[in-house]
């Protein structure tokens, strides 16, 4: 029997010129495949911003960890910023034990990461 919170489901939407990806389930090692291809396509279709909404991700492991390092260094050059909002609290606290909001901003909701965004664009 499969749990329904084994496989990461992606649903996307525009706002501006950033990319919402919303995730539900367990972001690992298995999941980091269809959702990379979500994540580095936004360069391609001109996004400036992806925003990962982690409201609905019931786990993270080191894998998962691992991939939104190198999501974020791989968007950089490009100038792509990626943000998470709303992870749960187990999440949050992996999330922070991995130092990752030193790179990664975590915010509440996706209208104060999308504020946070545009007040960074009009500043360069």
């Amino acid at each position: 029997m499969v749990k329904a919170d084994v496989m990461l489901t992606v649903k996307e939407h525009f706002q501006r010129n950033t990319k919402v990806l919303e995730l539900s389930g367990r972001f690992d090692y298995h999941s980091k495949l269809g959702l990379e291809v979500a994540i580095l396509g936004a360069q391609e279709i001109g996004c400036e911003h992806v925003i990962l909404n982690f409201s609905n991700i019931t786990w993270i492991d080191s894998a998962g960890l691992g991939q939104l390092f190198l999501w974020y260094h791989r968007m950089r050059p490009s100038r792509i910023h990626l943000s998470i909002v709303s992870p749960q609290a187990p999440v949050r606290e992996l999330l922070e034990y991995a130092n990752l909001p030193e790179v990664v901003p975590i915010f509440q909701t996706e209208e104060e990461a999308l504020h946070r965004f545009q007040s960074h664009l009009s500043l360069h």
